[in-house]
């Protein structure tokens, strides 16, 4: 059997979705059983042509995602940066440069090397309270030797503008 026929009558595309609390669906029937709600949490990724799937070492499968696909529950700051502590038990370092804030002041960052948007909940973001300042000129956040003004962004899911990153100063 050629691998591509295993395929063949497959697809990639299901039911389950995860509404903007982050709380996972199949088919409108909740899944509530931790362990898979941790592993749906870690898994999300970006398939090749945008859309939001699911992805272990296994496999990969099409899903639905309200707002934001990460949570940033916790940070850790250091000399080396900012850790943060993402839903689905993930962890990474913060790129300043991707940092940015919705209308209401939400603070949302790229995770995954870019390709899902991660907003801070409230107690990430009480974290970083040391960090954050205001002055003429807005919002700032003190990263090591870097001041970065996080702007605000009308979709702040939407990440970086193409071919770049938002502005650090």
């Amino acid at each position: 059997m050629e691998p591509s026929d295993f395929l063949k009558g497959r697809t990639r595309e299901t039911q389950i979705s995860r509404d903007a609390a982050g709380r996972w669906w199949n088919a409108g029937d909740p899944i509530e059983h931790p362990g898979l709600v941790r592993a749906f949490d870690g898994w999300v990724d970006r398939a090749e042509d945008g859309r939001f799937c699911l992805s272990n070492d296994i496999n990969w499968a099409y899903v639905s995602i309200e707002g934001p696909p990460f949570f940033v529950r916790a940070v850790d700051v250091g000399a080396d940066g900012i850790l943060l502590y993402l839903s689905g038990d993930r962890a990474e370092m913060l790129d300043p440069s991707t940092l940015r804030q919705d209308a209401e002041g939400a603070l949302y960052c790229d995770v995954r090397e870019g390709r899902c948007p991660a907003r801070f909940d409230n107690h990430a973001a009480n974290q970083l309270a040391e960090l954050v300042g205001e002055d003429v000129e807005g919002v700032y956040v003190d990263i090591g030797e870097q001041r970065v003004r996080p702007p605000v962004v009308d979709d702040p899911l939407a990440g970086p503008p193409p071919g770049g990153s938002f502005d650090a100063t």
